[in-house]
């Protein structure tokens, strides 16, 4: 038996070292910059972002420094740092690009339009999805984001009345929930109707997020999370409880759309539509589904809440940001209770530029995503990448490109207002939402929420930050989205004045 183990071991340390010696020399990537020890082992990215805690994208960008504008990161993957180079990656529908598996392996969003690995696989759901985010769909629903902003301002009321400590990040996060279920499936999550918010599908969210670097080593985890009793998973963590919780009701609520074959396109909601004949019979399964609305309010909660948060913060760390944008919102918005239309708020300059501004430095999706060339060998300067290679460019590091975006980490809305009057597109190089065939189908709602919620803020309240630092917005861990050192994004503030003129 001790002659079978030692047997057993000495195959093993033969099978890892002739692995690492073909991966360091005799691999396609071997001519690929970077340290030895991420080309022979997933552990290097195993370290810093399950071990450390999300601080892989530090490591990607101190190698950067180190080897130049192109590195391997792992044994399979490339990343570049080149932002000329980032529609090459993201490729429009003219040039095939594959999802790289490693990505998808991080959430549980099986046969989702966001989990759809092919072009065609991708084409094809996200065909039913992309003509409710319309510019035109999204405007038919600014009453929904009115009632929303309407609840939360009643928020700000109360807290001025009361002399209460308001969290901006609580009350974001419950209205970009509160508007993604009421258009995804109808109904109220009940986030603006709480005192303190009721931060359960938040907590659901970040669940996901907190988790996904664990997930995508360990992909069977989800499989044993959704398999254990919710009494458990409460005992757990209840974040991990949050997330299995809020998935088994979108299921439900799924699976009763299914049942109801009598929805009519013109009045019922996203998902009773998606559930009804004009969706493929293949395509109508209640998992598939519900994971395609989980994807939505995913996308639809968080990002969009975290660039309200950074808004609010500059607007209230930098009077005079304040000042211009409260004089401009007054030529469309005369007295306080004026309800410009999205399109109106568009063609403010100014706050046009506080909007991209916020969405450059919040960075929208923090995790790199990997893109991959199936038949076609991407060529970098002098390296050939051989087709099948997943590659990168970490969104971060276009929109903190100093060549691009000078003093790239000052929230600066003058720099879109400078750019434009020289005829520069700084817009070019806006990757929050990624680029090519698979950007982000939900951009037009969060740029509709975006406008409306900031006009509404500036307007009608004066505020002041409150035990609240640049740190607690700064990005500096990267768990799908930004987070700063420690907890969530956050921004807490007093009401000083509702305006009434």
């Amino acid at each position: 038996m001790t002659g079978l183990l030692a047997l057993g071991i000495c195959g093993l340390v033969i099978y890892i070292t002739v692995k690492s010696i073909y991966r360091l020399y005799f691999h396609p990537l071997s001519k690929i910059p970077g340290p030895k020890l991420a080309a022979i082992t997933s552990g290097y990215e195993f370290y810093f972002n399950v071990i450390k805690g999300g601080m892989f994208i530090w490591e990607i960008e101190r190698l950067h420094e180190l080897y130049g504008p192109i590195i391997r990161i792992t044994p399979l993957e490339v990343h570049i740092k080149d932002s000329s180079y980032y529609d090459e990656i993201y490729a429009s529908s003219k040039r095939i690009r594959e999802k790289a598996a490693v990505l998808v392996a991080r959430f549980d969003l099986k046969d989702s339009t966001f989990a759809s690995i092919s072009p065609e696989d991708h084409r094809k759901r996200r065909a039913h999805i992309e003509k409710h985010f319309s510019k035109q769909a999204v405007s038919n629903i600014e009453n929904v984001i009115y009632e929303n902003i309407d609840k939360l301002e009643n928020h700000f009321k109360r807290a001025f009345e009361f002399h209460k400590v308001i969290s901006l990040d609580a009350g974001f996060a419950g209205l970009t929930s509160d508007v993604i279920h009421k258009y995804v499936y109808g109904f109220n999550s009940g986030n603006l109707d709480d005192d303190d918010f009721n931060t359960s599908v938040r907590d659901g969210i970040n669940g996901l997020f907190k988790f996904s670097h664990v997930l995508s080593f360990f992909p069977v985890l989800q499989t044993i999370m959704n398999s254990l009793p919710l009494w458990l998973l409460e005992k757990l963590d209840s974040f991990v409880y949050a997330l299995v919780s809020q998935k088994l009701d979108l299921l439900r609520r799924t699976e009763a759309f299914l049942q109801n074959k009598s929805s009519n396109s013109e009045t019922s909601t996203m998902m009773e539509v998606m559930c009804g004949p004009s969706m493929p019979e293949d395509m109508r399964g209640a998992v598939r589904l519900s994971n395609e609305g989980f994807s939505l309010i995913i996308g639809g909660t968080e990002t969009t809440a975290r660039s309200l948060v950074v808004a609010a913060f500059h607007i209230l760390d930098n009077e005079s940001i304040k000042t211009k944008l409260r004089e401009e919102l007054r030529t469309v918005m005369p007295t306080p209770e004026s309800r410009p239309t999205w399109r109106q708020l568009e063609q403010l300059p100014y706050l046009s530029a506080v909007v991209w501004e916020t969405l450059r430095v919040s960075t929208g999706i923090a995790t790199r995503s990997p893109r991959v060339a199936p038949t076609e060998a991407l060529v970098y300067k002098n390296h050939i990448i051989p087709a099948g290679t997943p590659v990168s460019e970490t969104h971060y590091f276009v929109l903190t490109d100093p060549q691009i975006f000078p003093d790239p980490h000052t929230f600066d809305p003058d720099r879109w207002l400078c750019a434009a009057a020289k005829g520069e597109h700084l817009d070019k190089y806006m990757v929050n939402f990624s680029k090519g065939s698979r950007i982000c189908v939900g951009m037009n709602l969060a740029y509709a929420e975006m406008f409306l919620v900031l006009a509404g803020f500036v307007r009608r309240f004066d505020m002041e930050l409150f035990e609240t630092s640049a740190k607690d917005i700064a990005f500096a861990r990267d768990f799908g989205t930004p987070y700063p050192d420690e907890g969530n994004s956050r921004v807490r503030v007093i009401v000083t004045k509702v305006i009434d003129e």
